[in-house]
């Protein structure tokens, strides 16, 4: 197994900042520059897999892999942003197949989904899978710095569309809910995965039209889709949105702490509640997450995980290739690979 070289990988990071492309400000496509990079490098670690012990991995490489690697990291434009992390990942039968055929919690495989995310411009759930990542807690000091990196390139691409919000917040303040919902336009039509923009949007449009019109409705739950973690998009009829009260009322005091300290870490059962929340939640992919990284901290797999990783592969991808991935994870000799092996604090090196 190759291990990967930490100081290329920075230095790949260190050369970004004077790409641009056509639509998207300076920022995003240094941040997009990024995810493709950090693809491309954990891609590097994975040309070795042989096709029968690891299909997934083989089936990737082949088509969204091989995509990912002919971007032209020097040539970023405008046909990036078409990139859609539906289909890269949330519902992306071999990325699933490929996730599970490499240990819980591997950071490379981390910043692989991430990298795929974030190129997507899916920034603010790369950003969440890092975070949670973090939670390892037996990570060693050049491995966080990379991942903490990677987060703040997530933070850059967000933030041309943040400020458009808060300039639209500022409007909505004054009663300037037609200035505002503008702003709030502007912000979608720059970054459409801005789940903070569809909120704002939904509350303007409920104090200027004085109820909860279709509008209104569709606004949150536009940001709930695209941003799960905005907490308080999550409102409505609770019998029509799973999981509502939950991440409403239990999820953001879990995660909070995360939010505020990089260096936090979270109890294993905490981590354990985030992932069922996320699943009542209908939030598949980043509940998996989580159950990864609880199981890291855990121990191995064990026959209760079975059943929730069941639940959400046959939610997010349906087919022969989740039934298999399933078949598997319940079966005898488990065979799983790394990206790379990160070092553990404490260990001989």
């Amino acid at each position: 197994m190759k291990t990967l070289i930490w100081p290329n990988l920075l230095l790949s990071f260190c050369l970004l900042g004077h790409l641009s492309a056509q639509t998207d400000s300076s920022e995003m496509s240094a941040a997009r520059v990024t995810g493709v990079v950090v693809v491309q490098l954990m891609q590097e670690n994975l040309k070795s897999r042989d096709e029968a012990s690891f299909p997934g991995i083989h089936g990737w490489m082949l088509k969204e892999g091989k995509a990912l690697n002919e971007l032209d990291k020097n040539k970023p434009d405008d046909s990036w942003r078409k990139l859609d992390s539906r289909k890269l990942v949330h519902h992306n039968a071999n990325f699933w197949q490929m996730y599970y055929e490499v240990v819980p919690g591997d950071p490379g495989l981390a910043m692989l989904h991430s990298g795929v995310l974030l190129a997507a411009g899916d920034a603010d759930r790369a950003q969440t899978v890092l975070r949670l990542t973090l939670h390892r807690n037996d990570l060693d000091e050049s491995t966080q710095k990379i991942i903490i990196s990677i987060m703040r390139h997530c933070g850059a691409f967000m933030a041309p569309s943040h400020k458009l919000v808060k300039e639209g917040v500022e409007l909505h303040d004054k009663n300037d809910f037609a200035g505002a919902l503008e702003k709030y336009d502007a912000a979608l039509r720059l970054w459409p995965l801005n789940g903070w923009a569809a909120y704002e949007r939904g509350t303007t449009l409920r104090i200027r039209d004085k109820g909860d019109t279709e509008q209104v409705v569709q606004a949150f739950a536009q940001s709930r889709k695209i941003q799960p973690f905005q907490f308080h998009a999550w409102q409505g009829i609770n019998k029509d949105i799973p999981g509502m009260m939950e991440m409403l009322t239990q999820l953001p005091e879990l995660w909070q702490p995360s939010l505020q300290d990089i260096k936090q870490v979270m109890e294993p059962e905490d981590l354990l509640k985030i992932s069922e929340i996320l699943q009542l939640a209908e939030v598949d992919d980043l509940a998996l997450v989580a159950r990864q990284i609880y199981i890291v901290r855990r121990g191995p797999y064990m026959p209760e995980d079975h059943p929730f990783i069941a639940k959400s592969l046959r939610r997010l991808h349906p087919g022969p290739q989740a039934e298999t991935t399933i078949a598997k994870l319940g079966g005898a000799g488990l065979t799983l690979t790394q990206i790379f092996k990160a070092p553990v604090p404490g260990e001989e090196k």
